[in-house]
């Protein structure tokens, strides 16, 4: 019963989530967010997330490369021939102002990566701060739509 049995700490070790965040902070150029997803990867899982626009356009924001792309799965779980494309946008748009960078609020999520995209056709920009828990990206599930994780994409 050593040490060499400890599998450390994984998704679901609460502590990790209960401690304040190591910090962590990114940010593309200015407006070299493009209509091609930009990934960020974080080392560790998030405990929580804020993001900025730092421009004037629009920015899309989401968690699978399908997901910003707007071809992710349906999140009503009811798709039929009628729905809307809007069914399989799996992003929210942080809207960009004229000299007043809007951000969301901290975001209480846990994920090992995130997505952003211009949401029009003007390229945007982003900062992003997170704070990390001590659990490895590589201890996290990927978030996709096909492993049961609906509204990802």
């Amino acid at each position: 019963m050593g040490l060499k049995n400890w599998q450390g700490q994984g998704p679901n070790y609460v502590p990790a989530y209960q401690a304040s965040g190591t910090p962590y902070v990114t940010s593309s150029g200015d407006m070299s967010v493009t209509a091609t997803p930009e990934r960020v990867r974080f080392p560790y899982v998030t405990r929580w997330v804020q993001v900025t626009n730092t421009s004037d356009n629009p920015l899309r924001v989401g968690f699978s490369a399908n997901g910003i792309n707007g071809v992710g799965g349906s999140v009503s779980g009811s798709y039929h021939e009628t729905s809307s494309p809007a069914d399989d946008q799996n992003y929210f748009i942080l809207s960009g102002a004229l000299g007043n960078a809007p951000s969301t609020l901290r975001l209480e999520l846990r994920c090992k990566e995130m997505y952003f995209r211009r949401h029009s056709g003007v390229n945007t920009g982003f900062s992003l701060i997170a704070g990390l828990t001590g659990i490895s990206h590589n201890q996290f599930p990927v978030l996709t739509g096909s492993a049961g994780f609906q509204g990802i994409g």
